[in-house]
């Protein structure tokens, strides 16, 4: 069991949030479709950078000037949190590689649990990921192949994420949202 659940975590984003609305989740993310936290306020920064860098990357006919940087401040219910389905990673190991091997693989939210707590993969999971499926690092499934992929990943620097894949657990659960600033 986690023993050292948060209930102050933190989002990082170019879009203005007025509700969380997990159907905007992104579709083949580490534990599914669906809405992440990060624990650290900096790794949320972090991400907030990289998406923000993203989207200029990927516009056209856009200034930077037309992208604006979010942190958002999420208060759980610590009540409410207890009658959630919630699966635990302690650490990046095999079962976690296994959990995000299939969530990455088939898309969507392809599992039961309310929210789901564990390593944050790194920004070059998906190339990892697609090396590993297209069988370069060994027999996809076998135990050498996913030890040369968890070392590709650097599992050793991982921060940690909370996911919610469904909007009656994010309505259920989410008891505070506010944009603080991130300078």
């Amino acid at each position: 069991m986690y023993q050292n659940l948060k209930y102050v975590l933190y989002h990082g984003t170019i879009a203005t949030i007025e509700k969380i609305d997990i159907s905007q989740g992104k579709g083949r993310k580490d534990f599914g479709k669906g809405f992440y936290m990060a624990v650290s306020r900096a790794q949320a920064v972090g991400m907030m950078h990289k998406k923000y860098k993203e989207a200029v990357r990927r516009s056209r006919n856009k200034r930077d000037s037309d992208f604006t940087e979010h942190l958002y401040q999420i208060e759980l219910d610590a009540l409410a949190v207890k009658t959630l389905n919630i699966k635990f990673f302690e650490r990046a190991d095999e079962d976690w590689l296994d959990f995000v091997l299939m969530c990455r693989e088939k898309g969507g939210t392809p599992h039961h649990y309310d929210m789901v707590i564990g390593p944050t993969a790194d920004d070059d999971t998906m190339l990892c990921l697609k090396t590993y499926w297209d069988g370069l690092y060994g027999t996809v499934g076998s135990s050498e192949a996913k030890r040369i992929l968890m070392n590709n990943l650097e599992t050793e620097n991982l921060g940690i994420q909370y996911f919610i894949g469904k909007q009656e657990v994010v309505d259920h659960v989410i008891k505070s949202m506010k944009e603080v600033d991130w300078r």
